[in-house]
């Protein structure tokens, strides 16, 4: 009986590791996370934004217009495509090219990046508008609450300040990638640890077992 309750407290500890280490690979590497600042990827923002890498053609995540454009500092070559933070999917999708870290085209010219985060130091008070009439409904309402894409259901703080791209690209890019994910020899060695714990309990259990050879006179 003492044996197989060393071997389950060895057993529960070994699970308990493994279970983290998984837990580990696939919040931070099974799902997306936006490069920039780390925040899951929801359904919302997946559809909002679409950032291509052209030098590797990779889907890069993001998820707020802010991180759209921080992402260049590790992305220079970009090709943007998102959609009005007021009209989603009733407005044409906004398309953006950046070449060597540097605004090459934006259409319609008329976007403009709402940065809130400037004030809230958040995501979600970042918004991007597709004329100057998205501009002044997402000042005043923060959000549109029937589009169904919405991304960020909150209002914005009071002297967001209201960008061209252009006027945006360079403050954002300065700010750059915060979000550093666990790395993969970190994650490894956690399961790694699991499974020896897992072992030596089997070793263990097995040597506490074994019947002790009696001596014959």
């Amino acid at each position: 009986m003492k044996e197989k309750l060393i071997f389950a407290i060895f057993a529960v500890v070994a699970i308990v590791i493994i279970g983290i280490g998984v837990y580990y690979y696939y919040t931070y590497y099974g799902v997306p996370r936006c490069e920039a600042c780390g925040m899951l990827i929801t359904p919302e923002m997946d559809a909002n934004f679409k950032v291509i890498d052209v030098n590797t053609n990779q889907r890069v995540w993001v998820c707020c217009p802010g991180c759209m454009l921080r992402v260049v500092a590790a992305h220079p070559n970009v090709h943007i495509e998102a959609l009005d933070s007021w009209y989603g999917t009733s407005a044409p999708k906004i398309i953006i090219e950046i070449r060597n870290g540097t605004v090459v085209s934006v259409d319609p010219p008329t976007t403009k990046i709402l940065l809130g985060a400037a004030i809230t130091n958040s995501c979600s008070s970042n918004r991007i508008a597709i004329n100057d009439t998205s501009v002044e409904l997402l000042l005043k309402y923060g959000y549109n609450d029937k589009n169904p894409l919405t991304v960020f259901k909150t209002q914005l703080p009071a002297g967001t300040p209201v960008l061209t791209i252009d006027q945006a690209l360079p403050r954002l890019k300065a700010k750059g990638i915060a979000y550093v994910p666990p790395s993969m020899a970190f994650i490894t060695s956690i399961i790694v640890i699991g499974i020896v714990i897992l072992i030596v309990g089997a070793f263990t259990y097995k040597k506490l077992v074994k019947p002790t050879p009696t001596t014959t006179k």
